[in-house]
């Protein structure tokens, strides 16, 4: 039976949205600013040190499309480290999961939606792109990194804060990606739909994105986009870990329908009329 995760979590996140109107306190669930919506991850819950902290992610919605932007301490390249397997620590995939279960059963049931955007990754996905119907697997034992939620949390990183804004807690981390199970980070199976489109810092600004309004910049900010057609729409939980799972991020967001283009629009509408007048003829006819 599916769970009120989502349904829970987004009725929180306006409630607390209204309290942060009226206190002006720090970035809380919902958090809007620029058409773009911001997690805001703790700054000092990144195990071995600011490459391997994530600061926050953020998300924006066009008619057509979907941009995310990361800020933190590591590179897209990832970081040379000896103790890893292929002697390299980066990013992991970034998932998508509408059903409303946690994360784990999304992923047993190949249900959700993943972006491979770091190349250089340990990611079971072939090439960087959007894939449907995603199985995820954990490769932090390969990645000098910690096998559980629960061995990151005892080993000293219980902050609040501890995913971002939309899943401040222990408990609630424990509760959507469970407690002593492997973290699950990348793709591991899934049919790849469609490509992705780096952003430079640039184009990223232009768009609106500032993780300064909340003190949030990182040394790298990582951008990109894909078609929003390519993945499902409704309420959604996105979210992303270090191959290590020195740190991870987590966003709750809500993705609309693409809106047709003009000419394909107006195709659709002569179609409609076309149907409608068959069917007028043919009842003058009868």
């Amino acid at each position: 039976m599916k769970s009120n995760y989502l349904k829970t979590l987004f009725g929180s996140a306006i409630a607390t949205t209204c309290l942060i109107s009226a206190t002006g306190g720090a970035a809380q669930a919902g958090q809007f600013y620029n058409n773009w919506n911001y997690s805001i991850d703790s700054f000092t819950d990144g195990s071995g040190g600011e490459a391997y902290n994530i600061r926050g992610m953020a998300t924006m919605e066009t008619s057509d499309s979907i941009w995310v932007a990361l800020t933190g301490g590591m590179p897209l390249e990832g970081d040379s480290n000896w103790r890893a397997a292929d002697d390299n620590i980066g990013w992991g995939d970034l998932f998508f999961n509408f059903t409303g279960d946690g994360f784990q059963t999304a992923s047993d049931n190949n249900a959700l939606f993943g972006v491979r955007f770091a190349g250089t990754n340990d990611s079971g996905a072939a090439t960087t792109g959007v894939y449907a119907g995603v199985g995820a697997a954990g490769v932090a034992s390969s990645n000098a990194g910690y096998n559980s939620l629960r061995h990151y949390y005892n080993s000293g990183y219980n902050r609040t804060n501890t995913m971002g804004t939309d899943i401040a807690t222990k408990a609630e981390a424990f509760n959507y990606f469970g407690k002593t199970t492997p973290v699950l980070n990348v793709i591991a199976s899934g049919e790849r739909v469609g490509d992705i489109a780096m952003q430079s810092q640039n184009a990223l600004t232009a768009a609106g994105l500032d993780f300064g309004n909340f003190g949030a910049s990182g040394n790298h900010t990582i951008g990109f986009s894909f078609d929003k057609s390519l993945i499902a729409s409704g309420d959604y939980m996105a979210s992303l870990f270090l191959e290590c799972a020195n740190d991870g991020v987590a966003l709750a967001g809500h993705a609309t329908e693409p809106v047709p283009e003009p000419a394909t629009a107006a195709g659709l509408a002569f179609l409609g009329l076309t149907f409608l007048g068959g069917k007028l003829r043919r009842r003058r006819d009868a």
